[in-house]
């Protein structure tokens, strides 16, 4: 075990810093010991490889228990099930399971999450207009409760189900059983479209789901903000290629704090992007669920104030929102350096789950764009009477007033809680912020 003074941490967006002890476990008798001490004044929170982009990761005042040293692995190839401690990375898993011909059914867009990310974000993918999100793959679960015991939860129990997209609010996941799916090779077969406009990317998107288990579509949120872009499209390929990790590699330099993204250099990039050679054939399949780690601290681009990642669900039926959301940001001449847009699917039992049936769109923005905030505090009244949500893990400034309509099982997930943790000894700045428990 090892405790450290007090220091400053933040999430991946860099826009939130917070003053914290933070205890590294190395097993799970460490983890007890700390519980054990633990008192609910401030509290103890569960962190993992700090890339929740806001202050889900956070707790001011509060302790910290680092559990990215829990990293055994094992899997057995005859039932294609993986047994993993909460430290271990998508990463990680998915060399481990590429060896057996073996792949998770769900990954997201950085190979960074820890599995007990995983969980407390119920993380989805490309393909979960197929697959669904991060917890469908999960057989059961073992958490260390507020009272130092450990229990093992399956689909069958709610408290599961609480743990799913929790925010790291139940307990600390200490292992996992994940049921992986089988691969010809390690590559997908890859297709790229072009399109001019919102309207052909949505239909596009629409139109692909029943053929390729993975779809996804780069938006260009600069310029006139038509919806220009390339949608993306793939399935598990049969041809094994050459493969370099895209994790490790190169790393973003210090560059003492500057902001460099702006409305110039996002229109350029965007440009080049919407212009460079389409894939057709295979790419590695870590390459293409992981593009952006190829390039580690990739955050830094947004200097020293930091940026937020805003990403919301809208029902299929309710596109009119996007036109009302690109009119505004168009007017605060705001550009975004990632859009991505997705189709979802079925929703899981868990009531703080983002992941239902429609379209998401995901944008990220410095927080130096004049007017940004109160936009988005207006954009957020208007997604909610249209039955949207923004998704909880990634979010940095929702008022709270707004969450029990955007997650109507909000009191349910509460009550859970509440039995698995009477004491409220699970804590953050995100639960404070939200009033969330």
């Amino acid at each position: 075990m090892r405790i450290t003074e007090a220091q400053m941490v933040s999430g991946w967006g860099n826009n939130f810093h917070s003053l914290s002890t933070r205890v590294v476990v190395t097993t799970h008798g460490e983890a007890e010991e700390i519980v054990s001490m633990a008192t609910s004044n401030r509290g103890l929170l569960p962190i993992g490889a700090l890339r929740s982009y806001g202050d889900s990761a956070l707790n001011s005042g509060g302790t910290l228990i680092d559990v990215t040293a829990l990293k055994f692995l094992t899997i057995d190839s005859d039932t294609a099930i993986a047994t993993v401690g909460a430290g271990v990375t998508i990463s990680e898993l998915e060399h481990a399971a590429l060896v057996h011909s073996l792949f998770p059914p769900v990954v997201p867009g950085t190979g960074y999450v820890t599995m007990g990310g995983a969980i407390a974000a119920d993380i989805h993918g490309k393909s979960h207009h197929k697959t669904g999100s991060f917890s469908q793959s999960v057989l059961q679960m073992t958490l260390l409760l507020a009272n130092g015991h450990q229990v093992t939860y399956t689909p069958s129990d709610p408290e599961f189900w609480a743990t799913v997209g929790g925010l790291g609010l139940t307990g600390i996941v200490i292992e996992l059983h994940i049921q992986l799916r089988s691969v010809q090779s390690n590559s997908v077969e890859v297709t790229e479209h072009r399109v001019a406009n919102l309207a052909a990317m949505l239909d596009l998107l629409g139109r692909s789901d029943k053929d390729y288990e993975h779809t996804v579509a780069w938006i260009d949120l600069s310029g006139d903000y038509r919806g220009r872009g390339v949608v993306s499209l793939g399935n598990y390929g049969t041809k094994s290629v050459k493969e370099k990790s895209v994790t490790g590699g190169l790393s973003l330099p210090d560059i003492g704090g500057k902001n460099l993204i702006n409305r110039s250099t996002v229109k350029v990039f965007n440009e080049i992007w919407f212009r460079k050679p389409l894939k057709s054939g295979p790419v590695a399949l870590t390459k293409y669920m992981h593009p952006l780690d190829g390039i580690q601290k990739w955050n830094r681009i947004y200097g020293a104030p930091g940026f937020l990642q805003y990403q919301f669900v809208i029902d299929e039926g309710r596109e009119e929102i996007f036109e009302s959301l690109f009119t505004g940001l168009r007017g605060l001449k705001a550009s975004s350096f990632l859009g991505v847009l997705k189709k979802f699917g079925a929703a899981t039992q868990a009531p703080l789950s983002f992941p239902r049936p429609g379209w998401t769109l995901t944008l990220d923005y410095s927080v130096t764009v004049p007017g940004l905030e109160k936009f988005l505090q207006e954009f957020d009244e208007e997604l909610v009477a249209a039955g949207g949500r923004v998704y909880l893990i990634k979010d940095s400034r929702v008022s709270p007033a707004l969450i029990p309509a955007m997650y109507p099982e909000l009191e349910k997930w509460r009550a859970i809680r509440s039995s698995m943790d009477p004491q409220r000894l699970w804590q953050s700045d995100q639960a404070r912020r939200l009033q969330l428990c």
